[in-house]
């Protein structure tokens, strides 16, 4: 059992349970959702999943016909005391802006920040709208967190050639001038005077 301590108290998360599967063992973190009070809970800076309005009514509609199923997932950051969302953003705003729920459900997951980047865009990836600005800057922090091109594009379920179309949309080009795009060609700087007129 994990303990969390917290300006609002301690909170203790339950070890993960697992399951077997024809890949091995699967951990199960839905069943460890815990209730915490709802300023714990903080949204991350990198999410870029974006819901309309009329999905965000819908929702609303759906937590309160089905019950709120699906826990926020989380980790806690010692730094801010706070936890912040990898998923759940728009069911959190719903429960805090919508319904002013005091408390939320969530699951704790012990991921470091290149993890929960990509967690983030992995859950969000088959079901949401991803906004190209915000998807070229989540490329963008993984290539200065020290992943390569090929890593970034596994972390985030891309092909190579959209992680280089989301670096070109961040401006960051003098980043990746000098590392391979794929194996027929790299980038090269050229000097004025390689230039023929």
């Amino acid at each position: 059992m994990r303990r969390i301590e917290t300006p609002l108290g301690i909170f203790e998360i339950p070890e993960t349970p697992t399951i077997k599967c024809n890949k091995g063992d699967l951990k199960l973190p839905a069943l460890t959702a815990i209730l915490v009070p709802i300023e714990l809970v903080q949204a991350n800076n990198y999410n870029p999943n974006r819901v309309d309005d009329n999905n965000m009514k819908l929702l609303e509609t759906s937590i309160m016909q089905n019950g709120f199923a699906f826990p926020v997932v989380t980790v806690w950051d010692p730094d801010i005391e706070k936890f912040v969302i990898v998923d759940g953003f728009h069911r959190y705003r719903i429960m805090r802006d919508y319904l002013k729920c005091e408390k939320l459900p969530i699951v704790v997951l012990e991921h470091d920040i290149s993890k929960r980047l990509s967690a983030t865009v992995q859950f969000n990836r088959a079901r949401g709208v991803h906004q190209v600005d915000l998807m070229a800057d989540l490329v963008k922090s993984l290539f200065e967190q020290g992943q390569d091109d090929e890593e970034i594009a596994k972390l985030l379920g891309m092909d190579l050639e959209e992680v280089f179309r989301l670096k070109q949309v961040t401006g960051i080009a003098e980043l990746f001038k000098n590392q391979p795009y794929s194996k027929s060609w790299v980038m090269m700087d050229i000097e004025e005077s390689d230039i023929i007129e």
